[in-house]
């Protein structure tokens, strides 16, 4: 395989399609799997086991972007719940001082 698409190539696709995946399962360690299970057949099927380095490294990528996709779109839900609590709250006192 070409250098630059080991080292830029697969990483950049493997982030992109753990952000994806990660919204669609919302599961980290599922994420992971799929990654592992997807690239450990590819290894087997080029025949050349130097490839189950780089399959171990692209699943731990795979998991470390889930897992950082999950954490920011827990502090946004929060953030948002938050802004809305508050939205909600003074709207209540404009009401009632109004009235």
């Amino acid at each position: 395989m070409n250098t630059l698409l080991i080292f830029f190539a697969l990483p950049i696709a493997i982030i992109i399609i753990s952000i994806a995946l990660q919204k669609i399962f919302k599961c980290p360690f599922l994420v992971a799997g799929i990654i592992f299970a997807i690239f450990l057949i590819v290894t087997f099927a080029i025949g050349n086991l130097n490839y189950l380095v780089a399959t171990i490294a692209y699943t731990i990528l795979a998991f470390i972007t889930a897992i950082l996709t999950n954490i920011i779109c827990r502090i946004l839900r929060e953030l948002d719940r938050r802004e809305e609590a508050n939205n909600n709250s003074g709207n209540l006192l404009t009401i009632s001082s109004n009235g």
